[in-house]
């Protein structure tokens, strides 16, 4: 297919959902029909949301911190529960647990929500994804005689 193929199919692909919500947006009810009731009015939200943050095994203790800030600590069996303004931007959150990796993780203020984290043990943390073995202590393979690399 040409360009000018290509980009009349992108137009008509475009539009084909604009004339769909059109024609849906101008049906009329046949005369005769019985009005319907204007829907229901939404219930006003709280000016605040919930944040529910747990750890996974529940059997570890945790703490959460926003930057420098503790925002608490979610005990065994039990969720930290973090009260926010609605719409007041994400909140980036560190995770850390007694001898586990700390987690970074990210809870948004636009609605109710769980955070659920799952830590992982020190001795097991080259299971995870993005693992890299630690450079050992030393030289790391350069011989020390010849500190310019041999060049003359």
């Amino acid at each position: 297919m040409t360009r000018s193929g290509l980009a009349a199919l992108a137009v008509v692909l475009l539009a084909m959902p604009l004339a769909v919500v059109a024609v849906a947006d101008d049906a009329v009810a046949p005369p005769g029909a019985p009005a319907t009731a204007p829907p229901a009015a939404a219930k006003p939200q709280s000016p605040n949301v919930r944040i529910v943050f747990t750890v996974l095994p529940s059997t570890k203790k945790a703490t959460v911190f926003w930057g420098k800030k503790k925002l608490g600590a979610i005990a065994p069996h039990a969720p930290l529960i973090v009260q926010r303004p609605r719409d007041s931007g994400p909140l980036d959150v560190v995770v850390r647990a007694d001898g586990c990796v700390p987690v970074q993780t990210r809870a948004y203020t636009f609605e109710d929500s769980k955070v659920a984290v799952k830590v992982t043990p020190n001795d097991e943390k080259n299971t995870l994804l993005g693992y890299r073995e630690e450079i050992p202590a030393g030289d790391g393979g350069m011989p020390a005689s010849a500190p310019d690399g041999g060049v003359p």
